[in-house]
């Protein structure tokens, strides 16, 4: 029978990771992970497990998570600028900054071996953010991971990482949606009307499980492309757009 893991203690600093939690957008069912990601292994003396193999594990998580979004933002980004990206994205300063975006270091446990200088080190910051990564991934698996990292990575930081902004509407639609934790745009051919020779396309978004805007054009990939601007246009305007209202126009 295994050993039972330590819960945090004394009880005000579970209250503190439970009010951390919250910070996070996620509820955790084992609160000893959110506790063991902050904890630095200065505190060995006192017995109590540190963050080091979580930001081993969280590091390979928002690399995989990152690229993945990279990739399916657009299509003719070449493989070294996505390699590029992905670097600045997951570099130390933007994950610093994002430490102390959401206060992590004030949650930091630290042993006397640490100097209090060493507290505002990018260093650890860094490490803070990809050991909560870990931490939420085990917790909750890559679902739950994957909305943090779109929501305190990729929407705080993408943008500015990026050199330029996706080229074609779908692209630009695939990217709000991540950001905003849409899930990922879909299409659905609606209606084909003309001759073989003269085609006449239209196409829908689904976005969530709901049909959005439509596009209607002499080919599927022009319809498409449309129904894309207009969803993005209408989702940047009014983010409970009734998709009725929507309607694409001949291309």
């Amino acid at each position: 029978m295994s050993a039972a893991k330590p819960e945090p203690d004394p009880s005000p600093r579970r209250r503190l990771l439970l009010e951390l939690a919250g910070q996070l957008g996620h509820q955790f069912s084992d609160i000893y992970l959110l506790d063991r990601a902050l904890c630095h292994s200065s505190t060995a003396n006192s017995g109590k497990e540190n963050y080091e193999r979580l930001e081993f594990l969280g590091d390979a998580i928002l690399g995989f998570l990152v690229a993945d979004h990279l990739y399916n933002l657009d299509p003719e980004i070449p493989e070294g600028q996505l390699t590029d990206r992905r670097a600045n994205m997951v570099s130390r300063k933007p994950l610093a900054t994002i430490a102390k975006a959401l206060d992590l270091p004030a949650y930091l446990e630290t042993g006397r071996g640490l100097k209090t200088s060493d507290l505002d080190s990018p260093r650890i910051h860094a490490d803070l953010v990809e050991a909560i990564i870990a931490a939420i991934y085990l917790d909750g698996g890559i679902r739950a991971v994957r909305k943090f990292v779109a929501r305190h990575v990729i929407k705080r930081i993408g943008e500015n990482a990026e050199s330029h902004e996706p080229r074609n509407p779908k692209s630009r639609l695939l990217h709000y949606a991540q950001i905003n934790e849409l899930g990922q745009p879909t299409y659905r051919v609606t209606d084909i009307e003309g001759p073989d020779h003269q085609r006449i396309f239209t196409v829908v978004v689904i976005l969530d499980q709901v049909d959005y805007c439509s596009g209607t054009a002499g080919s599927k990939q022009a319809a498409e492309m449309q129904a894309a601007e207009a969803t993005l246009k209408s989702l940047q305007t009014n983010d409970e757009m009734d998709a009725a209202d929507c309607e694409g126009h001949p291309g």
